[in-house]
């Protein structure tokens, strides 16, 4: 590794990052903004990966590394295991999807290209890479894994009640009695990790909904895939007689699916369409 002499911060991270590829096959790049995004970055002494949401160049926060003006060639895409150490003995695992661009560097070339990561992203922290590996894309088992994670080791977690249904039953982890009109946010008893690019939706439960009044005040609920707490619900009775949740009733109902993410741009002009701009009731009752 090149001389890093006049620029103290690079110097303390090309020894970090020295110090992780003597047991690890890569270091993870953590920008300043990482918590907006999962870890994509990855320094190897002869090589950096970044894996990229599209084929365009990424966002961190709110500076853009221009990948494709620093010499980035695609080399595949796909879904991706990763596990990395952000804390020591503690592994942190996820899937993410992506278009996996690659740079090789000369001899010593790292220091200018962590230089580069620094002055444009900032750096939160440098961490060891543990495994990236492709993810099989042939169509065989459940495209995703759900990852739950138990608050409550004595309630079921979220679970189909038969092959082919598209939500996922959820348990109340709490007893509860709602009068007419009223709402509560009840307990689940786990909390989950989606994969990067989907998102959960909750929803109530049909049979609760004809026979009670049942319902969730915020329909759908929506879960993003960073979030780490516990799932809850918030319930509404809308009949006309007390409700009383027990612990483990099924509540609600969650369906898992895939997102898009979009770039937002301000235009002048919107092209024209049959409907216009008419609203509520302007095709009749």
């Amino acid at each position: 590794m090149q001389d890093t002499v006049g620029d103290p911060q690079v110097e303390e991270m090309m020894e970090r990052i020295g110090g992780i590829l003597e047991s690890h096959p890569a270091a993870v790049y953590l920008p300043c903004y990482y918590r907006v995004d999962p870890p994509r970055i990855f320094l190897a002494r002869d090589a950096v990966r970044v894996l990229t949401k599209g084929p365009e160049v990424p966002k961190y926060g709110i500076e853009y590394f221009d990948l494709a003006g620093r010499g980035y060639i695609e080399v595949e895409s796909g879904s991706y295991y990763l596990a990395y150490e952000f804390l020591p003995g503690r592994a942190f695992e996820m899937e993410l999807a992506g278009v996996m661009l690659e740079k090789r560097l000369p001899e010593d070339g790292l220091t200018e290209e962590v230089t580069a990561l620094r002055d444009c992203l900032g750096i939160y922290d440098l961490v060891p890479l543990l495994e990236i590996r492709k993810l099989a894309d042939d169509g065989e088992g459940p495209p995703v894994t759900l990852r739950i994670r138990k608050l409550d080791p004595d309630v079921d977690v979220p679970a189909y009640a038969h092959p082919g249904d598209a939500g996922l039953d959820i348990c109340s982890a709490e007893d509860v009695t709602m009068e007419p009109g009223e709402r509560a946010l009840v307990s689940t008893g786990f909390a989950m990790a989606l994969p990067e690019g989907y998102a959960a939706f909750v929803q109530p439960r049909s049979g609760l909904a004809a026979r009670s009044g049942i319902s969730i005040v915020n329909t759908p609920g929506l879960i993003d895939c960073h979030y780490r707490g516990e799932v809850k619900v918030i319930l509404v009775n809308l009949g006309r007689e007390p409700f009383r949740v027990s612990r483990g009733d099924r509540i609600a109902q969650m369906v898992i699916q895939k997102v898009e993410s979009v770039r937002v741009a301000v235009v002048d002009e919107l092209d024209d369409t049959s409907r216009g701009e008419g609203g509520f009731g302007s095709t009749g009752l």
